[in-house]
């Protein structure tokens, strides 16, 4: 339990690092910023999937990695600034990003709308409306990534 706590901790600090470095950051570094975001917005959302798995569930930790996904949701714009897609290096961001941004930020908000259910549910303690809570946030995950990101090599 500890060590689940400790790991969802070290998530949410990540992230909040990478935040920082991303308002201040040449292309390269920006996209290895957007990157550890992702990295630790994807953790945190596992931990939520993982600890509703449990026989006796950690809520406070479910519920802390929910806050974590939810907050991550928020403005994913910042992560996409121009200039940091392939031309600034290696990235599976596709150029679609930046040349459609209004579809880019229509499946960004529908990310951001999806989330708060799941935080609601872990603060609820609900297993059942976090089970569903996650497939919906999975699938605003899923709708962007068809998109709006290359598949891995």
């Amino acid at each position: 339990m500890g060590r689940y706590l400790f790991k969802v901790t070290g998530v949410v600090l990540v992230s909040v690092a990478a935040s920082a470095l991303v308002m201040a950051a040449t292309p390269q570094e920006a996209q290895k910023a957007r990157h550890e975001h992702f990295e630790s917005l994807g953790d945190n959302f596992k931990a939520v999937r993982d600890g509703t798995k449990s026989d006796s569930p950690d809520w406070t930790a479910i519920e802390k990695a929910a806050a974590a996904v939810q907050k991550a949701t928020v403005n994913q714009a910042q992560w996409f600034a121009k200039g940091t897609g392939p031309e600034a290096g290696k990235t599976r961001a596709l150029p679609e990003i930046w040349s459609k941004p209004a579809d880019f930020a229509a499946a960004a908000k529908l990310f951001e709308e999806k989330a708060p259910a799941l935080l609601a549910a872990a603060k609820a303690k609900d297993a059942d409306a976090v089970t569903k809570a996650f497939k919906e946030v999975g699938g605003a995950c899923k709708n962007c990534h068809d998109t709006f990101r290359s598949p891995e090599e």
